[in-house]
């Protein structure tokens, strides 16, 4: 099974991959973490296959005279020019599960071709999961987290699960994951919060959500204290039965 780790700079993909990793190897299930974040300066597990072997943000930096983000953009051309090398070299990796590791900042590489790069995989047995961190633990964070999540759905074409990350550092849980699973409670928050065209954007996000979300099973992780990995794991393995041939 390749899991997919998706979200905005900062939501814990990586520390959830090394946390969903060694609980995993625990249960001796045979995992392996792959990197495609070319910008990572550290990483906190072993990669099977780290996209740095290749090259970097700071070797495009200073090979092609671009800024950061120049960088960014060209790094996700350079995996797509070289997709079937990596392929490859993925393709030698035969282990039950694949924690896949993307950039740190999801709209680049949703917006420039990352669905090319996704294709390296089996999207048969492909899942994604996206992070919202505590830090969008609020209606309108919410709001937006709900409309990101349907876009990477949109552009990836494969199974896609929120899940609630950071939770240590929340108070708030319950009550986001009731705005989760209840699009209709969530709008019903915004209509009276203060606000422009903010306000008036966010509930109409709600509205489409609502419309299009089916209620959905809400996991909640940290990959500080190990809360709900159990959960990930389930509900994985529940998707992966539903939309994968498991083998």
């Amino acid at each position: 099974m390749d899991i997919i780790f998706l979200g905005t700079a900062g939501s814990g993909k990586t520390s959830l991959v090394k946390a969903f990793s060694e609980w995993l190897k625990k249960r001796e299930v045979k995992v392996a973490c792959i990197n495609l974040d070319p910008g990572v300066e550290e990483l906190p597990y072993n990669a099977s296959f780290d996209i740095r072997k290749f090259f970097t943000i700071e070797s495009i930096m200073k090979e092609e005279k671009l800024g950061p983000n120049g960088a960014l953009l060209r790094s996700i051309e350079k995996m797509i020019e070289m997709k079937e090398k990596i392929r490859e070299e993925i393709e030698r990796i035969k282990d039950d599960y694949r924690l896949i590791d993307l950039p740190g900042q999801i709209e680049p590489f949703i917006f420039h071709g990352g669905e090319e790069i996704i294709k390296i995989f089996n999207l048969k047995r492909c899942i994604g999961l996206f992070l919202i961190p505590a830090e969008m633990f609020n209606p309108l964070g919410i709001a937006i987290a709900e409309l990101l999540s349907l876009i990477v759905r949109l552009k990836l074409e494969i199974p896609t699960i929120n899940v609630l990350s950071k939770i240590d550092l929340s108070k708030n849980v319950s009550e986001i994951e009731e705005f989760l699973k209840n699009p209709e409670i969530l709008r019903k928050v915004l209509e009276n919060i203060r606000g422009g065209i903010e306000k008036d954007l966010a509930i109409s996000i709600t509205k489409v959500i609502e419309k299009i979300i089916r209620e959905q099973r809400i996991v909640k992780t940290s990959a500080k204290t190990l809360e709900g990995l159990q959960d990930l794991y389930d509900i994985c393995y529940e998707i992966f039965c539903t939309c994968g041939d498991l083998r």
